[in-house]
C-alpha cells in the first residue's frame, strides 16, 4: 500500500513540475544567451511606420557586431546603435585588427551565429566570401537603391566590395596613405614638403635630431610592413603581381622600392621594425618624428589637444613620387560592413541597420572622424577644411591601388613580408630572398588554380 501511495504521490509531483516547465518556455526571457542558443526563431521582416517614415522590425531583435577599432569605426559603430530601426538593439564589440581577424575567422569557420554583422576590409572580404561565409547583398542594394541613394557611392567603392560578381559589403569610409609632415620643422629647416622619394630621404636626414627622428614608417611584419612596401612599390612602378597573377614583389621595381626603404630606415625611430600604425601615430603626436607616411585614418589624432603635443603643427601632403608628377607612394583602402551567412536574424533587418548607419546624414557627420564614401559628403568646403582628405582624394584619383583582394593574399603577404623583414633586419640579400618567397607564393597560387 505504501509503495502504491508513494508512486501516486511522485507521479503527481512530476506532473506539476512538467506543467510549470512548459509554461516557463513561453515566457519572455531578456537575459543574454551564448553562441549555443542557435534554435531561436528568426526575426521575420520589417514594417514601415507611415507616420514617421521610419522602418521597424516586425518584433524586437538584438543584433551583434564585431569590429576593428579606430576613430571612424567607433563613430559608425555608434551610428549602428543610435540609428537602428525601431525594435532593433545593436550590441557592438570593438577590438584590434589582429584580434578581430582571428575571432571573426574562428566564428565564421565554425558556422557560429554569435555575430550578425562584421566590420570588413576588402582583402578579408575576398577570403570570407570565397568560403561562403558572407551573404551577397545585391538584391537588398537593388531593393533599397532609391531609399538610401546608393548611386551616391562611386563605382570604385562598390567594386572594392565585389567578389566574383556579387557585392558582399556596404562601405562606410575610405582613406589613403599620404605624407604627414611638421610644418614648423620644415620651415625652420628651410625646406618644403618632399615631392620625390629622393627629396623624402634628404628631408628625413635633415629633420633627424638627437631627440626626434626624421620620419616614421610602419615596418612591423607582416601587415604593417606591407603598407609601407606597397606605397613605395607603387611609386617605383611595381605591383604585387603581374598581369598574369605571377608574384612580382621580387621585380626590379620592387628592388628599387626596397632600396628606398633601406635608405629611409636610418632616420626612423629605434625599434621601428616593431611599429604598426598605432606606434607610428604615437611617434608623430608625441614629437618623436618629424614626418610619417601614414594613413588618413590617423590624422584626427594629430590635432587631439588632449593627447597630442603637436596639435596644429602637422601638415598633410600628397605622398612623394619617384619623379615629380609620377605615381605617388600611396595606397587606397576602405572599410565597411558585411552580414554573416550564419545569422539567425532577418538579413533585411540587418541590411537596413547598416544602411541607416551609412546614409548621407551619417556620412556628413562622420566626416570629422573618417573620409566619407558618398559624393554628396565630399563637398568643396570639406576638402578645403581637410587637406588630409584632399591629399587622399588626389592619391585615389591618381591611381593609388587597394591591396589585392584575393583569398590567398593574407598568406602571400605573410610569406613575402617575413622575407622582407629578414632583408631589413638581418641584412640578407634582397633579390635572392624575395625570389625564394616569390617561388613559394607562385606554388600557392598554382595550386589554387590561377594558372590553369
Amino acid at each position: 500500500m505504501k509503495n502504491a501511495f508513494w508512486k501516486k504521490a511522485m507521479l503527481l509531483v512530476l506532473t506539476i513540475v512538467l506543467v510549470f516547465s512548459f509554461a516557463g518556455c513561453g515566457s519572455n526571457n531578456s537575459s543574454t544567451t551564448n553562441d549555443t542558443a542557435t534554435t531561436a526563431e528568426p526575426t521575420v521582416g520589417t514594417t514601415s511606420n507611415a507616420s514617421t517614415g521610419t522602418t521597424e522590425a516586425a518584433k524586437p531583435v538584438t543584433l551583434s557586431l564585431l569590429s576593428h577599432r579606430y576613430a571612424a569605426l567607433e563613430f559608425y559603430a555608434n551610428e549602428l546603435i543610435t540609428k537602428a530601426p525601431q525594435n532593433v538593439t545593436v550590441n557592438t564589440e570593438l577590438t584590434t585588427y589582429a584580434d578581430w581577424q582571428k575571432k571573426m575567422t574562428v566564428n565564421l569557420s565554425s558556422g557560429s551565429s554569435a555575430y550578425d554583422m562584421t566590420y570588413i576590409y576588402p582583402p578579408d572580404l575576398a577570403t570570407f566570401a570565397s568560403k561562403g561565409w558572407l551573404l551577397p547583398l545585391d538584391d537588398y542594394i537593388a531593393k533599397y537603391k532609391e531609399k538610401y541613394n546608393f548611386d551616391d557611392i562611386p563605382k570604385y567603392l562598390w567594386d572594392a566590395y565585389t567578389y566574383k560578381g556579387h557585392i558582399y559589403g556596404i562601405p562606410s569610409h575610405q582613406w589613403a596613405a599620404i605624407l604627414f609632415a611638421r610644418n614648423d620643422l620644415l620651415k625652420t629647416a628651410g625646406i618644403e614638403a618632399p615631392k620625390t622619394l629622393d627629396e623624402l630621404v634628404n628631408a628625413s636626414k635633415t629633420l633627424t635630431t638627437d631627440g626626434r627622428s626624421g620620419i616614421t614608417l610602419t615596418l612591423k611584419a607582416a601587415d604593417h610592413l606591407a603598407i609601407t612596401f606597397q606605397c613605395l612599390l607603387t611609386a617605383t612602378g611595381g605591383s604585387w603581381f603581374d598581369d598574369k597573377m605571377v608574384p612580382a614583389f621580387n621585380s626590379k621595381e620592387a628592388m628599387l622600392a626596397i632600396d628606398y626603404l633601406k635608405k629611409l630606415m636610418p632616420y626612423c625611430p629605434k625599434g621601428s621594425t616593431t611599429y604598426g600604425s598605432d606606434e607610428s601615430t604615437l611617434a608623430m603626436t608625441q614629437d618623436l618624428a618629424a614626418m610619417g607616411l601614414l594613413q588618413t585614418t590617423r590624422s584626427s589624432k594629430m590635432d587631439d589637444k588632449a593627447t597630442s603635443k603637436v596639435s596644429g603643427l602637422v601638415g598633410y601632403y600628397p605622398a612623394p613620387s619617384l619623379k615629380e608628377g609620377g605615381a605617388q607612394a600611396a595606397l587606397f583602402a576602405t572599410a565597411g560592413y558585411s552580414i554573416s551567412k550564419f545569422t539567425k536574424n532577418d538579413p533585411d533587418v540587418i541590411f537596413q541597420t547598416i544602411a541607416n548607419a551609412t546614409d548621407a546624414d551619417s556620412e556628413a557627420r562622420g566626416a570629422a572622424s573618417g573620409m566619407p564614401i558618398r559624393t554628396s559628403a565630399l563637398t568643396e568646403d570639406l576638402l578645403k577644411s581637410r587637406p588630409d582628405y584632399q591629399a587622399a582624394l588626389q592619391a585615389i584619383n591618381s591611381g593609388a591601388a587597394m591591396r589585392p583582394a584575393i583569398p590567398e593574399f593574407n598568406q602571400i603577404m605573410e610569406i613575402s613580408m617575413q622575407a622582407l623583414a629578414k632583408v631589413l633586419t638581418d641584412g640578407v640579400d634582397a633579390q635572392s630572398t624575395m625570389d625564394a618567397a616569390a617561388d613559394q607564393c607562385y606554388k600557392i597560387l598554382k595550386e589554387a588554380g590561377y594558372y590553369n
